[in-house]
């Protein structure tokens, strides 16, 4: 049973397995996932579990289970609510963290029950819905509804990963109790033309159960998974959710309530696909610097950004865990990377170019260098064409190293930007979306490409799996107003085509 036997050994390892608080923190890489920890048991665990679900996610989508990952996924384990605030300090409340960053996209789960409910598992399951959306935006991007995104990830992370057979589909208890409170659910139109962002901070918890339960109702029967495709088709190009059910599925919002009710009221069917291997999946084991007790997490929040208030104290603390960590190289790229970009600029790219000079392939000085000259560039108008260049010769360097890295192909791109716009850099946007298809940036940022060389349809394209995003957002907003803009753009031209088309005649006259 995953929930408490697999949950109860990697917190009592993740605790116990080498001094918990103070350990060494280690690194395990497997297929697709590098799992970070300071138990070398709890690691290994977590990164079978993650391989496992990947594995159940492969064979349900029919991919081949060897499939190579364009960038594996971080994942740290923490002990506490405490240290994941170490990288987001404005989360309250919260075991599993997604962030889908510019900088990185990578997961934290609380491992020890230190979340405000005392479920030592939720962040497992929090890690497995939001694994769910990165295998979905990985190799199935597209403007999906809302309530299909969340109800889709719900029914898979209760998967029991058993010793077997993997089951999914299972009763999702903690949506399943909700919808059983008087007066809990919303309307059926909200669930349908509604994402969570848009509804009362109480009524989010019944969007979820909804959307889990529809999902369910959907999947579960051969018909009616069979008529989805035609049900999405129908709802985008009609932009008429509720009338594009009616028409696919017979049902207006009160009957499909009706059916839903009855639906949770028998017996919820499940799946189950027999275990085809066992055992441990290969990884690598390596033991990271005892400076990464103080850093590791603070490079973390570096990638998702350091709000401007809490810069100098942030600076402080890096600079104070550095002095600890004497000749430590690690150390040194966290501590340049944050004077760079917090603190003295000339010192830390003296850092960086002293790592670089030890070790020319060193990749993260690369990319931190790289940075740090387009910032410059970005902040002195008379340094930056001299600054973008050398940020340009950076990142040519780092993509030799790692030419699927999507934060060196943003960041070539960007070097890039007082010359020309060349189809080669519109690729290059391109090929950061499909490294990264999660970050909304990328995308925001290849389809104004893509708009500037007159494609606008491939832009709208790139766009429209983060316009439909359920999660929302200021880069969500853009990219619904770029869409917007497409649109009209189009329409325009067609009234305009089709207003000076010139009458016809008989034929050339004399």
């Amino acid at each position: 049973m995953r929930a408490k036997v697999w949950g109860a050994a990697v917190a009592l390892a993740a605790l116990l397995g080498d001094g918990a608080a103070h350990a060494e923190w280690l690194r395990a890489e497997s297929a697709h996932f590098v799992v970070y920890g300071r138990s070398e048991r709890g690691v290994r665990l977590y990164a079978t579990q993650l391989e496992d679900f990947d594995g159940l996610l492969r064979r349900r989508h029919g991919r081949p289970k060897d499939e190579a990952t364009p960038r594996k996924l971080p994942v740290y384990l923490v002990s506490s609510l405490s240290e994941l605030q170490r990288i987001q300090p404005r989360l309250e409340r919260a075991a599993g963290v997604y962030f889908p960053s510019p900088g990185e996209t990578f997961v934290v789960a609380v491992r020890d029950g230190v979340t405000g409910d005392n479920d030592e598992n939720k962040g497992d399951d929090a890690v497995l819905h939001e694994y769910v959306h990165h295998f979905m935006l990985r190799y199935y991007p597209s403007a999906y509804p809302a309530w299909l995104v969340e109800g889709y990830a719900e029914y898979y992370m209760t998967a029991d990963l058993g010793a077997k057979q993997l089951v999914f589909g299972g009763v999702n208890r903690g949506r399943a109790r909700t919808l059983t409170q008087p007066g809990s659910w919303i309307p059926i139109e909200d669930v349908l033309t509604k994402r969570p962002g848009a509804l009362r901070r109480d009524e989010g918890a019944a969007y979820y159960a909804q959307a889990w339960l529809l999902t369910h109702y959907v999947i579960s029967n051969p018909e009616r998974y069979k008529r989805l495709k035609a049900y999405l088709d129908d709802a985008r190009d009609s932009r008429d959710a509720i009338g594009a059910w009616k028409r696919v599925y017979g049902d207006d919002p009160k009957a499909l309530r009706l059916k839903l009710q009855d639906y949770m009221s028998k017996p919820i069917p499940g799946g189950a696909l027999l275990r085809t291997e066992s055992g441990e999946p290969a990884m690598t084991i390596t033991r990271l610097p005892a400076s990464a007790d103080g850093l590791l997490l603070e490079s973390q929040r570096m990638k998702i950004g350091v709000a401007d208030a809490d810069q100098p104290a942030f600076l402080a603390a890096v600079r104070k865990a550095a002095a600890k960590a004497g000749d430590d190289r690690f150390a040194k790229v966290v501590l340049a990377r944050a004077e760079t970009r917090y603190g003295d600029r000339a010192l830390g790219e003296g850092m960086l170019n002293g790592l670089l000079a030890a070790d020319p392939q060193d990749l993260e000085a690369l990319i931190a260098l790289g940075e740090s000259r387009l910032a410059a560039g970005a902040a002195d108008a008379a340094v930056r064409p001299t600054a973008f260049a050398e940020a340009a010769k950076l990142f040519a360097r780092a993509f030799k190293l790692d030419p699927d890295n999507p934060v060196v192909l943003r960041g070539y791109a960007n070097s890039k930007a007082l010359e020309p716009l060349t189809s080669r850099l519109v690729d290059i946007r391109l090929k950061a979306v499909e490294m990264g298809p999660e970050v909304g940036l990328y995308r925001l940022e290849a389809a104004r490409a893509l708009i500037a060389t007159n494609e606008p349809v491939i832009a709208k394209a790139v766009l429209m799996p983060l316009a439909r995003s359920p999660h929302g957002g200021e880069a969500v907003d853009a990219a619904q107003a770029m869409v917007k803009a497409i649109d009209e753009a189009a329409a325009g031209a067609s009234v305009g085509s089709s207003q000076g088309a010139a009458p016809e005649t008989a034929g050339p006259s004399s």
